[in-house]
């Protein structure tokens, strides 16, 4: 997976990573959310194996500055591990 951006925030407060693609996760339902940088419809990601939530998925920008966002992740930085690399 290749990190896009770095300077994310969870809901939580944890810092977060924006990646394009990822791996073994499933994706929960479509919902509207009003985040730190403006609206958008997103879908929580679980672990596709314990279900944990990991982090989020853009659907939709509702704000022209935050479109690149859009089918993009935002995963929790302790969300990442790295094994067997």
């Amino acid at each position: 997976m290749h990190c896009l951006e770095a300077i994310f925030v969870t809901r939580s407060g944890s810092r977060a990573f924006l990646f394009a693609h990822t791996i073994n996760v499933v994706q929960g339902p479509k919902e509207d959310r009003q985040l730190i940088t403006g609206s958008y419809t997103v879908a929580d990601v679980h672990c596709g194996d314990c279900r944990v939530v990991l982090g989020c998925k853009y659907v939709k920008a509702y704000d022209e500055l935050h479109k690149y966002k859009e089918g993009k992740y935002c995963i929790a930085m302790f969300n990442i591990v790295k094994a067997n690399w």
